[in-house]
Order: structure tokens, then sequence, then C-alpha cells
């Protein structure tokens, strides 16, 4: 199954890395930097974002490396060293996760700026890109898992290392 999750980030972040690239070139070159998919409703829009979501944290690369960094590793660690197996659903879901946040960390180490391009012009909202979608989506996929279907999986987690079922000791 881990070879499912590599293959899930690595996907991703590939995907999200092209389709950075084509903004950060054919985008900007050919179209000027804004091109309308669905008139006044959708559109790509080259965007350079020095923060994180809504530009929060504008400017602060370096404190954005290190919590991203922080929390890659914490999601590599769960996904693939952890004592206990997560079950499928929710390693899908934090493997998408993963792998928006390499994307947007390989942004920000590389060119200090995250490269934004989806923009959902209908009601305003921020340009954001693939990597944040992936990471949106990785997260709620988890929430709902963990709120509707965690408690059906308490105690049953494989072993990483042994495969066997450890039955967790009951709660008083």
């Amino acid at each position: 199954m881990s070879l499912l999750y590599i293959a899930i980030v690595l996907v991703g972040f590939l995907g999200d890395r092209l389709v950075k690239d084509w903004a950060a070139g054919t985008l900007v070159t050919e179209h000027g930097g804004s091109m309308p998919l669905i008139s006044d409703v959708f559109q790509f829009t080259y965007c350079e974002n020095q923060g994180m979501a809504f530009s929060m944290l504008d400017g602060k690369t370096w404190l954005l490396i290190a919590t991203t960094g922080v929390i890659c590793l914490v999601g590599i660690y769960f996904l693939f060293l952890h004592k206990k197996v997560l079950p499928p659903m929710p390693s899908v879901c934090l493997a998408m996760a993963l792998s928006g946040a390499l994307g947007n960390l390989y942004d920000r180490i590389i060119l200090h700026y995250v490269v934004d391009m989806l923009d959902f012009c209908l009601i305003n909202f921020a340009i954001f890109n693939v990597a944040d979608c992936l990471i949106c989506i990785g997260i709620i996929g988890f929430g709902i898992w963990y709120v509707f279907y965690e408690e059906k999986h308490k105690g049953k987690l494989k072993d990483r290392w042994t495969g066997k079922n450890k039955k967790l000791p009951e709660e008083p």
C-alpha cells in the first residue's frame, strides 16, 4: 500500500509543478498572465503569493518554509513510519495533502513565493493553485473520515512492523 501513497504524492506534486510551470510560462508569455476559461466565472490568472492562504503572513517566507516543512515531516511520519497503519481512506487523503504541501514548499524554497493561477472570479475569491486544492481535498476528506468512520476503526489498526491488529486498552 505504501507504493500507492508514494504514487499519489508524486502524481500530485508533479501535476502541481506542471500547472505552475505552464502558468509561469505560457500563461504569462502568450496570454498576458490571464486567460478566461468560463467568462466572468473562472479564469487562469498568474499570481505570485509570498504569503499563505489569502496572502496571510505575506513576506514571512522562512516561517512558512519551517512550518510547512514540519507539517510535511509529520505527514510522512504518519503515512510511512508510524507504528499503526491508517486505513486506506485517511492514508489517501493524507497523501493528497502531503503532495500539495510539498508542492508549495518547493515553490517557497526555490522561488521564495508560491505560484497561483486558479481564479474563481464569480465570487471574487482568492487566486489559488493545484497544491492548495490537494491540501483542501485531503484535509476535508480526512476530517470526514475522522468524524464519521474513525470510531469504527478504533482499536483495529494494524501494527506496521508485525502486521497484527493490536487492541487498544479500553478507556475507563
